[in-house]
């Protein structure tokens, strides 16, 4: 073989991806050898994977061969020869017919530091030979490359990165802090609940179970695949001790824009978060034809092993007199031990409970939101809303022992298995019913069928809390 003979590039098609040398965001100027397209100028994006790169070509007007596109290239090989670092793209764009049409070898050097604004030089050669990229400053293309500045210090507030991984409630998807704080990156379980869950979770006897202890971990593990999104925080528009607004670049695959995410603290536990629609510009995405916060839905997440919180619907409510028909009677609440949350099915001849732990609530307009978990499946969360759908004529703050009164204070309480929705949604478990205030825990607990209580404080509690939070609720969304 003689010195100036052609070398052969021979690739396996179906060879893993490797990383790719350099990630996005990046900017380019481009020539095909009729001169430079610097303005405007070029992208180079992240995917998802470290393995993908999303090219986006700009046309200049004044420079001829130059137009619009988009090439993915996944990166497949790398290897170095000299000063010049080369690798392997497999390219996935439209017009590519064979196999040969698809592969493309790169090479690309850092910058010298007397070159101001080009921090790397790229060639990519013009078919799957690879010949002609020696060095990397010629080549079908040749690229000069400059990295974007960084998202000026934007972090996630310590409340969100106190805790490495937050979890949907019904574990389908979870978040991980990534990059000192500036990344979630989204991973889905292999799993999840899609279809309304049933009550049927394990009986208990008649006796009160005994608290575990409350450093209890998960029972249950999840299996997540890989990164399915990013999220970088790039802007904080507005902060409280319990609010932030931010402006975050999400990438999907590898599509990505700037989308408002604002993100608020229930317990040091739970969190919830609200995100916008996808805008090409940083600056247009927490504008209203973006983000609506009066109906962008809220995603609940939790920590991996959310503490125990007392219950706040504390007492004896019933679904109903001698309706043993339903799946409900009775919910006790905070009885036996503040955290306690059971959903009784008391009939003449049985009586079974499925038991509940809270972890944390807040209140909301007229609703007050709870999560639980079941007793038994710790790992698997609720969200317990519950409203007021008390007649208006009767004051939230009213304690009056008449029991035509009493019987007013109806609570709407419905779970969901997925999130803490704000408007009616399709029901994903079976629990939804209407509960009337029957008594406190103490009055109740003497006999088998509960009484009245004469007081009935924990219900003007909780009505109370909701007429507060209905007030403050507006005082807030009037300053955005």
């Amino acid at each position: 073989i003689t010195g100036d003979a052609l070398l052969f590039s021979m690739f396996r098609r179906d060879s893993p991806p490797a990383p790719c040398p350099f990630k996005g965001p990046l900017t380019f100027s481009y020539t095909r050898g009729h001169g430079q397209c610097t303005f405007p100028a070029s992208t180079i994006d992240s995917c998802t994977s470290d393995s993908r790169l999303l090219f986006k070509y700009q046309a200049c007007p004044d420079v001829l061969g130059t137009e619009s596109s988009v090439e993915e290239v996944e990166c497949i090989g790398h290897w170095k020869e000299g000063s010049t670092r080369y690798f392997v793209g497999r390219l996935d764009v439209s017009r590519t017919l064979t196999d040969e049409d698809r592969y493309r070898c790169f090479g690309w050097e850092r910058a010298r530091e007397n070159e101001a604004n080009i921090d790397y030089h790229l060639a990519q050669s013009f078919d799957a030979t690879c010949n002609g990229v020696f060095p990397p400053f010629d080549g079908s293309k040749t690229l000069r490359i400059k990295k974007v500045g960084s998202y000026s210090g934007c972090e996630f507030p310590s409340w969100v990165s106190s805790h490495r991984r937050w979890h949907a409630l019904d574990r389908g998807a979870s978040y991980s802090v990534a990059h000192h704080n500036t990344t979630l990156r989204l991973h889905h379980a292999h799993n999840s609940r899609t279809q309304p869950t049933p009550l049927g979770l394990s009986q208990e006897d008649e006796e009160e179970d005994s608290a575990s202890p409350a450093g209890d971990t998960e029972r249950t593990k999840v299996s997540y695949a890989g990164t399915e999104a990013r999220l970088v925080c790039s802007q904080q528009r507005d902060t409280s001790a319990s609010r932030v607004v931010l402006v975050t670049h999400l990438t999907t695959g590898c599509s990505s824009g700037y989308v408002c995410t604002v993100l608020y603290r229930r317990e040091g536990h739970i969190i919830e978060m609200q995100q916008g629609s996808r805008a090409i510009r940083a600056v247009d995405a927490c504008h209203p034809m973006f983000f609506n916060a009066s109906s962008a839905p809220h995603t609940t997440l939790t920590s991996g092993s959310p503490s125990r919180r007392a219950c706040p619907i504390v007492g004896v409510w019933t679904a109903g007199k001698g309706e043993c028909g339903r799946d409900v009677t009775h919910l006790r609440a905070g009885c036996g031990a503040l955290h306690a949350l059971q959903f009784v099915h008391a009939c003449s001849t049985e009586t079974t409970k499925h038991s509940f732990v809270c972890h944390g609530h807040w209140a909301e307009g007229d609703s007050m939101f709870v999560v639980a978990s079941p007793h038994d499946r710790p790992s698997h969360r609720l969200c317990l809303t519950a409203t007021s759908i008390t007649n208006s004529k009767h004051s939230y703050s009213s304690r009056s022992s008449n029991n035509s009164n009493n019987n007013s204070r109806i609570l709407q309480v419905t779970a969901h298995a997925h999130s803490c929705p704000r408007r009616h949604v399709p029901p994903t478990t079976t629990l939804s019913f209407n509960l009337t205030a029957q008594g406190e825990c103490t009055v109740a607990s003497s006999s088998t069928t509960p009484h009245v209580s004469t007081q009935l404080f924990p219900v003007v509690i909780l009505l109370s809390l909701l007429h507060a939070a209905s007030e403050a609720s507006c005082s807030v969304y009037s300053t955005r």
